[in-house]
């Protein structure tokens, strides 16, 4: 889906997105007013992560092989999203640092292409023996910049 560019709110994505992930909504994801609870989001963005981590390595999502951790997430509901809505959450890889990446995430309304919320957050590349963050692989750098089509 081609929204380089593309302002919602302020908000600027700065690259295209190349992974789509359909969700498909469940009546206890919503709220008595009838749209999806704001907690819901968090649910279907960590579904869609998983989807790109797939996309990206070409392998199943895998706990023991995708080590991350959220430093920080911030989302910014733009719209209410309503059961009868077909929805996609989109993900991108924005930038890597040495120990950490900025990963983007949008709900949209697939027939109008509505955002109707974008989530940003910084995943820490962990090490479980050592108990700390430690550097981003280069075989998972160069596996991004395949998949997002882009120097990282």
């Amino acid at each position: 889906m081609d929204n380089k560019k593309q302002k919602n709110f302020g908000i600027e994505i700065k690259h295209e997105f190349h992974c789509t992930t359909p969700i498909q909504l469940r009546l206890f994801d919503l709220d008595t007013l009838g749209h999806v609870n704001n907690g819901v989001y968090f649910n279907l963005f960590d579904l869609a992560k998983s989807d790109y981590f797939e996309k990206v390595t070409g392998k199943p999502a895998d706990p023991n092989n995708i080590k991350v951790l959220i430093a920080n997430i911030n989302c910014d509901f733009l719209a209410e999203t309503l059961f009868n809505e077909n929805i996609a959450v989109l993900t991108q890889t924005e930038s890597i640092g040495e120990k950490s990446f900025k990963l983007v995430q949008a709900l949209i309304n697939t027939d109008t292409g509505q955002f109707k919320c974008i989530c940003s957050q910084i995943l820490v590349h962990f090490d479980p023996e050592t108990r700390a963050t430690s550097p981003v692989p280069q075989l998972w750098r160069d596996a991004i910049s395949r998949f997002e089509q882009r120097p990282m």
